[in-house]
C-alpha cells in the first residue's frame, strides 16, 4: 500500500476573497509546483469574472513562466470541471498538459 495516489494530476487551487477598504472580492487562484515562492504561480480576477477565469489566468502564468520556450503542444491547460471543496468558495481544478486528459475518467477501481 503507498501513502501516494497511484495517479493523479497536477492542481489549482481558486478560493474568494471578500471585499476589503482597498479592494472589491476577487477570486485568488494559486498553482504549487514546490514549496519555494517562486514555484508557485499565482493570478487574481475581479469577483464577476468567476473561478474558472481565475483557474485560467493561473495556468497563463505558468506557461509563460515555466513553459515559454516549449512548444505550444507541452502548455498547460485547465483538464476538466472544479471540484468544490466547501460549497461554493474554495474549488481544485485539474491542471496540466493536455495529454493528461485521459487520466480524469478513470476510478480509483479501474486504477
Amino acid at each position: 500500500m503507498s501513502s501516494h495516489p497511484l495517479r493523479y494530476v497536477p492542481g489549482c487551487s481558486v478560493e474568494y476573497r471578500g471585499p476589503t477598504n482597498t479592494r472589491g472580492g476577487e477570486w485568488a487562484a494559486v498553482i504549487k509546483r514546490g514549496r519555494d515562492r517562486a514555484d508557485q504561480y499565482r493570478a487574481t480576477v475581479p469577483f464577476h469574472d468567476g473561478p474558472d477565469s481565475a483557474a485560467r489566468e493561473a495556468v497563463a502564468r505558468l506557461n509563460d513562466g515555466l513553459l515559454a520556450d516549449r512548444s505550444r503542444a507541452d502548455h498547460w491547460v485547465v483538464l476538466g470541471a472544479a471540484l468544490s471543496m466547501d460549497g461554493g468558495d474554495r474549488y481544485a481544478y485539474p491542471v496540466g498538459p493536455a495529454n493528461l486528459c485521459p487520466v480524469l475518467p478513470l476510478t480509483v477501481s479501474e486504477v
